[in-house]
């Protein structure tokens, strides 16, 4: 028993697969000497199968230690204070700066590695970066990660940190316990208070859940009120998957009228005509969002 502990142990990372390679390890064991011998083909076969098995276990796991880790280690669009932590997690990794967008975050420079200088959103993605906005992820003890996830969704806490900072409010001035019990004692609580004192639509009630993916419509009616844009009705004549009943209407409308948005294109870039309110929002996305509207708006 004490050899098959010593076998396992050598190909299963955690208690949980160490006890099916174990329980795989005792069975052979326990196999006569001639059923080892006439069935060897089956039991390879077998042996194949659960290795292919105990493969994509073994990967399934460390991917989702390590997507807990990379949720669970982030407070997103925080900006750094402390200069000397921007890029230390990756100081011995060279980096081609030519090829990813560089910016300069409290006067020291960062690259997102996983935003190439050629991509259609690079451009916005260092504008937001480089007015403070955004400074991409950072690990537990604070440090700048070189990581901006294009492609994560923005959740409603983030996009209230977003809206807020890009339109310019004091958050001191608003900040406080807020009513929404899912964003109380979490990194965006002042945030949070901050857009209910401020009754933006989405949070002014209080039972949103800040954790949650935003969809499309609600990062532009809340950032269309952060920068006290005015709109009207609307017409449900814009999009044809938005008409004049789909909540924050009249917002979608003047966004797209103001160039903020402009819906959804087809592989040839042909408008389609559809908006998707009820979609999630990418960082990417909300990135160039932030950009238009501080260009349109803050003049």
């Amino acid at each position: 028993m004490e050899i098959i502990n010593k076998i396992a142990t050598l190909f299963a990372p955690s208690p949980r697969l160490l006890m099916n390679v174990r329980c795989l390890l005792l069975v052979a064991a326990l196999l006569p000497v001639h059923a080892l011998a006439s069935g060897f083909d089956y039991l390879l076969g077998d042996a194949e199968k659960f290795a292919d098995d105990l493969k994509w276990q073994i990967n399934a796991e460390v991917l989702m230690i390590e997507d807990a880790e990379y949720q669970n280690s982030m407070e997103l669009f925080i900006p750094v204070d402390d200069d000397k932590l921007i890029n230390e997690g990756v100081k011995d990794v060279v980096i081609d700066s030519s090829k990813f967008v560089t910016v300069r975050i409290n006067g020291i420079p960062v690259t997102f590695t996983d935003v190439p200088s050629g991509t259609w959103f690079s451009s916005f993605v260092r504008q937001a970066a480089e007015t403070g906005i955004v400074s991409g992820y950072k690990d537990l003890s604070g440090r700048i990660l070189g990581v901006f996830g294009p492609t994560d969704n923005v959740t409603i806490e983030q996009l209230a940190k977003i809206a807020l900072e890009a339109s310019g409010h004091y958050i001191p001035d608003c900040a406080g316990t807020p009513i929404n019990e899912s964003g109380a004692g979490s990194w965006s609580e002042d945030y949070i208070s901050c857009t209910e004192n401020l009754e933006w639509s989405v949070f002014s009630d209080g039972s949103v859940d800040v954790k949650r993916p935003a969809t499309r419509s609600e990062v532009i009616i809340t950032l269309i009120q952060s920068f006290d844009v005015s709109f009207s009705r609307g017409t449900g004549e814009v999009f044809d998957d938005v008409t004049s009943t789909t909540q924050f209407s009249g917002a979608i409308e003047r966004a797209e009228e103001d160039g903020i948005v402009s819906g959804y294109a087809d592989e040839n870039g042909d408008p389609t005509g559809l908006f998707g309110p009820y979609e999630t929002v990418n960082r990417a996305e909300i990135a160039k969002m932030i950009t238009l509207a501080q260009s349109v708006y803050s003049n």
